[in-house]
C-alpha cells in the first residue's frame, strides 16, 4: 500500500491538474476567435477559471501559424489547451509539448462527423487533397457538439465548477439551437442552392442547410488558382447557374470579383467568424447576418 500511494502522490505532482485540485485558479488557454468564444460563454462567471485567446482575433484561421516566443510563455503558463483540431493548429503536438509538458490539449472538432477536403460538401470523395476539413466550427449543429466538448472539459478539470459550467453550456447550446432551427427554415425556402465560396470554410454549413458547392475559387487556402482554373470556374458557374460568388473578409476580393465578373453573377461576403469581435455573442451576430447574406443572394420561394 505504501507503494501505491507512493505512485498516486507522484502522478498528482507530475498532474498539469494537481494546483487546480488544491484550489488553484484554472488557466485556459484556446487556439484562435471561435474556441475562445465557445470557451468564454462555458466559462461565464464560474469563480477561479481565466479564459485567454492565444491568436489574436485579427489574424483568422490557423493555417501553417508557428509559434511565437510569446505564445509559447502562454502555453507553458496554462493548464487546459482549447483548440478545433482536425489539422487546423499545425502546431499541436510537438511544438505544444515543448512548452508545457503537463497540459491537457482538447481537439474539440473530434465530436463532429468529418468531411474530406478534397471531397464536396456533402461528403462524396472528390479530386484534390484528401485531408480532413478542419472548419468544423461554421455549423451551428457542430458548434453545439464543439460547446459540449469543451464543458465536458473543463468539468473533468474543475469538477467544482462542473454545474456552473453545464448551466452555462445549456444554456448557449439553447440559443445555438435557435440559430440552427433558423437556418434550417429558412434554407428550406432558397430559389437556388448553387454556390461558390473562397475556399472550403463554409463545407460544413452547405452540408447542414442542402446546399451545393459548385466550386471553390482557392482549392488549397493561400494559393491562387491559374488563369485556366478560373476559366473554368466561370464555365462551371454558368453551367449550373450558381447564384453567387462568396468572398470572406479575411481574404481581398480581387479574384472572387474577377470570377464573378466574367460568369455575370454577383459577389457576397460570408464571413467564418475567425476574426472579429471577442463579444460573448459574435458567433450568433456574425452567423445571422450570414443567413441574412444567403438569403438576399439565393432568393426564396
Amino acid at each position: 500500500m505504501n507503494l501505491l500511494a507512493a505512485l498516486l502522490a507522484a502522478l498528482l505532482v507530475l498532474s498539469p491538474f494537481s494546483r487546480v485540485a488544491q484550489g488553484a485558479d484554472l488557466r485556459v488557454l484556446t487556439s484562435f476567435l471561435p474556441m475562445y468564444l465557445f470557451t468564454r460563454n462555458v466559462v461565464g462567471d464560474a469563480p477561479g477559471v481565466t479564459v485567454e485567446m492565444m491568436l489574436p482575433a485579427s489574424l483568422g484561421c490557423p493555417h501553417d501559424y508557428s509559434l511565437s516566443p510569446g505564445d509559447m510563455r502562454k502555453i507553458a503558463e496554462a493548464d487546459l489547451f482549447i483548440a478545433n483540431g482536425f489539422g487546423m493548429e499545425d502546431f499541436l503536438g510537438a511544438p505544444i509539448r515543448r512548452a508545457n509538458p503537463k497540459i491537457r490539449v482538447v481537439e474539440t472538432a473530434s465530436s463532429v462527423i468529418p468531411l474530406r477536403a478534397g471531397g464536396d460538401p456533402h461528403g462524396h470523395p472528390g479530386g484534390g487533397r484528401n485531408e480532413v476539413n478542419p472548419h468544423t466550427w461554421v455549423s451551428p449543429r457542430n458548434a453545439i457538439l464543439q460547446v459540449r466538448a469543451i464543458e465536458k472539459a473543463l468539468s473533468d478539470v474543475s469538477p467544482g465548477n462542473g454545474p456552473v459550467f453545464r448551466r452555462n453550456a445549456d444554456t448557449y447550446v439553447g440559443r445555438l439551437d435557435a440559430l440552427a432551427r433558423e437556418f434550417n427554415e429558412t434554407a428550406r425556402h432558397f430559389r437556388n442552392r448553387n454556390i461558390v465560396t473562397f475556399h472550403n470554410v463554409f463545407d460544413y454549413l452547405a452540408r447542414e442547410i442542402g446546399l451545393t458547392i459548385v466550386g471553390r475559387i482557392e482549392e488549397t487556402p493561400g494559393q491562387e488558382p491559374s488563369a485556366g482554373e478560373m476559366r473554368e470556374l466561370v464555365r462551371t458557374i454558368r453551367e449550373t447557374t450558381a447564384a453567387a460568388v462568396f468572398a470572406e473578409p479575411q481574404y481581398p476580393e480581387r479574384l472572387a470579383e474577377t470570377v464573378a465578373r466574367e460568369a455575370g453573377v454577383p459577389v457576397r461576403m460570408l464571413d467564418p467568424v475567425s476574426t472579429g469581435s471577442a463579444a460573448p455573442t459574435t458567433y450568433e451576430d456574425v452567423m445571422r447576418r450570414n443567413l441574412q447574406t444567403l438569403t438576399e443572394a439565393l432568393g426564396t420561394r
